[in-house]
């Protein structure tokens, strides 16, 4: 018999790529575009808003780096679009966005022409749900583009004109991509996830193990009974021909995994503190959106600082927030002000991140974090384990251990003792990176770790 796995596989990207992917959306109508570049500094959205909007093409270049163009997008949406039961329209915003460095290029957030917050608009988020206007059949809103330039280079670091608005110049940075009302086919977009979830689970799965062939074989019977034609219309019988692999449980000793969301903000670091506070806004903005949309969505929230941001430049999304807290949804954690350095500061300076992060959350949502939360630290001070516990809390939560360049972490759950004899429960992630996405390699190497 001849081995045509990596034929199969090879056919399953090319069909996924051109076929599925391609079928997301089954239609879609272009919106009407006008724009205004903000002079220097970013401004609110009502002070945006005042000012005259001028015409703008699709595909137009925009945005000198670390400038804001604010988009105004109008349109109808097209008689019966919306309508099937599988079906559902959103507005699909492209800035001129790749999928490789997301958080390090350009961002935007969607407004309403009250000046409340929609959600936002990133290379991996790219849509809007229709019913999130509040608008009915209308589309009439608005975009805070930042053209925030990549500064990292390759991760390379080095010097570029970029790291200053002064030698940044003023050449646009990006052009605009599609920007459509269009009508999402769910059968289609679970199928892609049925696709995506089962092809890393067979990559990972050695290839001595009947579960990986009986996958494959699976996906290839999906491609056998769809017409590449007509992914629409069978979609449907793709799903059926996964659901028997798709619904097989693990192993019974199998590691069970927790997954909770999070999003690492450095407060300050490729971006001026302002952009920090616009990153922040974005983010919530668009938890807060998935929680409504699925109420057993939890997103853990660090760093104090970044949501007395909120609360002074975004109240309206702060009282959101604050909701989320009250439905167990967004949870506060770290009691810290800031994910801070504990290498140069001292214990004074240590304990006040504790004081103050502590204060902030218990007097704006009435909880006590009972855990330490530094994934991003470069270094442990041995006295963290004696501040940790003075300051109330029990657990701590590291994962910058596993980037050691030497030593490698032999434990990933164990008491730490400080240099004054105090013991600190503390848990080191096996997944080893706090930027998951909880893709078939990551669960895999969790378990493996």
């Amino acid at each position: 018999m001849h081995d045509d796995r990596r034929l199969t596989e090879v056919r399953l990207d090319r069909f996924v790529r051109e076929r599925i992917d391609a079928a997301v959306y089954t239609r879609s109508v272009p919106l009407t575009l006008s724009s205004w570049d903000a002079p220097d500094e970013p401004v609110s959205v009502m002070e945006a808003l005042r000012h005259e909007f001028a015409p703008q093409a699709h595909g137009a270049a925009w945005g000198r780096p670390w400038g804001t163009t604010w988009l105004r997008l109008q349109g109808e949406v097209p008689d019966s679009w919306g309508t099937a039961t599988d079906t559902a329209v959103e507005i699909v915003v492209d800035l001129g966005f790749t999928t490789e460095i997301p958080g390090f290029q350009c961002e935007g957030i969607a407004w309403r022409p009250d000046g409340t917050i929609i959600k936002a608009i990133s290379p991996r988020n790219q849509y809007i749900p229709l019913k999130l206007l509040g608008s009915g059949m209308a589309v009439d809103f608005y975009v805070e583009a930042a053209a925030n330039p990549d500064v990292a280079q390759g991760w390379t670091f080095a010097a570029m004109p970029y790291g200053d608005k002064a030698t940044a110049g003023s050449e646009p940075s990006y052009r605009l991509g599609t920007m459509a009302i269009a009508e999402l086919n769910q059968t289609v977009w679970e199928l892609q996830q049925d696709v995506w979830t089962l092809g890393g689970l067979m990559h990972e799965l050695p290839m001595e193990l009947p579960r990986r062939h009986e996958i494959l074989r699976a996906l290839e019977r999906m491609m056998d009974i769809m017409d590449p034609d007509d992914v629409p219309g069978t979609a449907t019988a793709g799903r059926a021909a996964l659901a028997e692999v798709l619904g097989r449980p693990a192993y019974a000793s199998a590691h069970k995994l927790v997954a909770t969301g999070h999003a690492h903000i450095d407060s300050a670091w490729l971006w001026p503190v302002r952009e920090t506070i616009r990153k922040c806004a974005r983010t919530f903005s668009n938890v807060v959106a998935l929680m409504d949309d699925s109420p057993d969505f939890v997103f853990s929230c660090s760093s104090a600082q970044q949501l007395a941001w909120i609360k002074e430049f975004y109240p309206e999304l702060f009282g959101r927030i604050r909701e989320k807290v009250k439905a167990g949804q967004f949870v506060p954690v770290g009691g810290m002000w800031v994910e801070s350095d504990t290498n140069m500061p001292g214990g004074e300076a240590m304990a006040r991140q504790f004081v103050e992060g502590k204060k902030f959350f218990l007097d704006e949502f009435g909880v006590d974090c009972q855990e330490a939360w530094l994934p991003d630290s470069f270094g442990y001070s041995a006295a963290l384990p004696q501040i940790v516990k003075a300051a109330g809390s029990r657990w701590f939560l590291t994962q910058k251990i596993s980037w050691n360049q030497v030593n490698r972490m032999p434990h990933h759950t164990f008491n730490w003792e400080g240099i004054d004899g105090t013991r600190l429960f503390t848990h080191f992630p096996p997944v080893d990176t706090y930027n998951s996405e909880l893709s078939g390699r990551e669960l895999a190497h969790a378990e493996r770790n």
